[in-house]
């Protein structure tokens, strides 16, 4: 969900961040209405972009292995 295959948090983040300050500034809302706000738009919005636009998942990541076990380059000193 969060994660860092997903392209469109830090756009969102900056976003809710101005949103936030203008809130702030321009109107009387209370600060449920603007962490409500904050919460939508960092923690909602990417994720539902993501999924509708078919971004990546760190989930199809954890199958692949970095190292390859049969390249022969292991560390055998650690199998003790």
């Amino acid at each position: 969900m969060l994660s860092p295959g997903n392209p469109y948090v830090l756009p969102f983040t900056l976003i809710a961040a101005g949103a936030y300050l203008a809130a702030t500034l321009l109107t009387d809302a209370s600060i449920l209405v603007r962490i409500g706000m904050l919460v939508l738009l960092v923690g909602v919005v990417p994720v539902v972009l993501n999924r509708l636009l078919g971004g990546g998942s760190a989930d199809g990541w954890r199958d692949e292995s970095i190292e390859n076990p049969g390249d022969g380059d292991a560390d055998e000193s650690r199998e003790a």
